[in-house]
């Protein structure tokens, strides 16, 4: 299938303290952790999208639980989902990722080698009293707030 360059979505996998995250291996992110996710294709929901990415990029397979935040640019839309582990034994895809780890979160949460964004959005996820998606004071560094908009 086609992919739909306008609607991206991603996985938030916790198990036993730790996050499943990828190394990236291009683009901004390279050589750095991240939440793995990826561009849907054409027909296909967010939730649908993160599953079936989650699974590619790392050989998980996860059950989307709810909706944890919703990234907005001018180009681009971006679902992050909490997501329950199934299973599977995390694998690089050998592509768009050279390594897959469950990072604890402690470890994770202060590490300079995982990107800001998926940091916040695990701060987003392990916060008890979270009720609603809120627009984040969070910027990307690289985007300003009239480009770059993160819903937690």
């Amino acid at each position: 299938m086609e992919n739909n360059r306008k609607l991206s979505a991603s996985g938030i996998v916790i198990k036993d303290d730790g996050v499943l995250l990828v190394k990236h291996t291009y683009g901004a992110a390279k050589g750095k952790y991240l939440i793995p996710g990826g561009f849907s294709e054409n027909g296909e929901l967010p939730q649908q999208t993160a599953e079936r990415e989650v699974l590619e990029e790392t050989g998980v397979h996860v059950r989307v639980e709810e909706l944890v935040a919703v990234r907005f640019t001018q180009e681009e839309v971006w679902c992050i989902f909490n997501a329950v582990y199934l299973s599977g034994i995390p694998v690089s895809d050998g592509e768009e990722n050279d390594e897959v780890v469950f990072m604890p979160i402690e470890q994770l949460l202060v590490s300079d080698e995982v990107v800001d964004t998926t940091k916040e959005l695990v701060r987003a996820v392990i916060c008890d009293d979270k009720v609603k998606l809120r627009k984040s004071d969070f910027v990307n560094k690289k985007f300003s707030t009239d480009t770059w908009q993160l819903f937690v």
